[in-house]
């Protein structure tokens, strides 16, 4: 199979994409074209095989890249690390092989939860439950000090990632707690459908999978809480990226004294006063996180929080995980993508 990749040295980290034609993997793609240690070796796509990248994504047609099939040997011959940007389910098999031999960066939900009884309930059977325990969870703020020497990384759920982060500094210490969070059309990826048809989503919003959403089991987990403890009501917005959520927050009557204080020397995780200054525009494009924590009365708090669920959500955390499983600056190739604004 004929090799295309983008003419930098070779001293720069070989990373492939697997899962190219989708919103993820575009978006990484994005990031690691500005990433001044990487060089990208492979974009795989479900069968498909030397198709120009061009013709999905003419926007692009200035790199010299083509869609391959997947040849995970060649994959792990020719890369230091593979991005997964595949659907859950569709990642299993090709996760489940290339581990141990690659150093893996998944962005499937597939390997994010490390109890298979709990993946079961939300996602379904899963083909290598014994790998569930081995692969590391990859939120750097939380997590960094495992992920540094990782193999195999498993990224958040955007709604998770948004929603852990605003809950983390009251871990262990919330009676109850009540989320509305809203995102944008480009976290349906590709598929289009009544959900995502621009004519009815650009004048609407609507709730779905309350209660039920497939995210719940990494906020409670993080939070330390029950599901019974969590309302959780995921909305549609009328817009394309980002998140913005609101969390009403009801601590067991522990005060927690500065508890956002736990971010104070992360880059990527922004603390905005107390009158509510959370807003998506600050961070559309960016790997930058918005959080903002009001005190209502004793063991009440109103919290929000705002990120675009495609890069802080999904491909620019990829990227602090690779960052991290290097030994590189964990904001290298990341600093550069400024919000999109206006």
């Amino acid at each position: 199979m004929k090799k295309r990749g983008l003419n930098v040295p070779d001293k720069k980290i070989r990373a492939s994409i697997v899962g190219i034609t989708g919103y993820t993997g575009l978006e990484l793609f994005r990031v690691l074209t500005a990433h001044p240690h990487v060089e990208i070796v492979h974009t795989t796509g479900r069968d498909m095989d030397e198709l120009p990248l061009s013709i999905f994504y003419p926007h692009l047609s200035q790199f010299d890249l083509y869609i391959e099939d997947y040849d995970l040997d060649l994959l792990v011959q020719d890369s230091d690390v593979v991005f997964v940007a595949l659907p859950h389910m569709a990642a299993q098999d090709i996760v489940a092989e290339l581990h141990g031999r690659v150093k893996v960066v998944d962005l499937s939900a597939d390997y994010r939860l490390d109890h298979e009884g709990v993946y079961q309930q939300y996602y379904g059977v899963h083909k290598h439950p014994h790998l569930l325990k081995d692969v590391i969870y990859g939120l750097p703020e939380i997590n960094r000090n495992l992920i540094k020497g990782a193999t195999t990384v498993a990224n958040p759920g955007c709604f998770a990632l948004l929603c852990q982060l605003m809950l983390w500094p009251f871990a262990g210490k919330i009676q109850n707690v009540n989320i509305m969070a809203v995102t944008g059309s480009s976290g349906a990826g590709k598929k289009t459908g009544d959900g995502t048809h621009h004519p009815i989503r650009n004048h609407n919003m609507k709730s779905y999978n309350i209660n039920t959403h497939r995210h719940i089991s990494e906020i409670v987990r993080t939070a330390q809480i029950e599901e019974g403890q969590l309302n959780f009501v995921p909305t549609s917005g009328p817009y394309t990226r980002g998140i913005f959520a609101t969390a009403f927050v009801t601590t067991d009557g522990t005060e927690p004294d500065n508890a956002f204080d736990v971010f104070k020397d992360e880059y990527f995780i922004r603390m905005r006063d107390n009158s509510g200054n959370v807003e998506l525009a600050h961070v559309v494009a960016s790997n930058f996180c918005d959080l903002s924590c009001i005190k209502i009365k004793s063991g009440q708090y109103i919290v929000q929080g705002a990120l675009d669920n495609l890069v802080k959500g999904a491909a620019g955390c990829a990227v602090q995980n690779m960052n991290l499983m290097f030994g590189l600056n964990e904001t290298e190739g990341l600093k550069t993508l400024t919000p999109l604004y206006p």
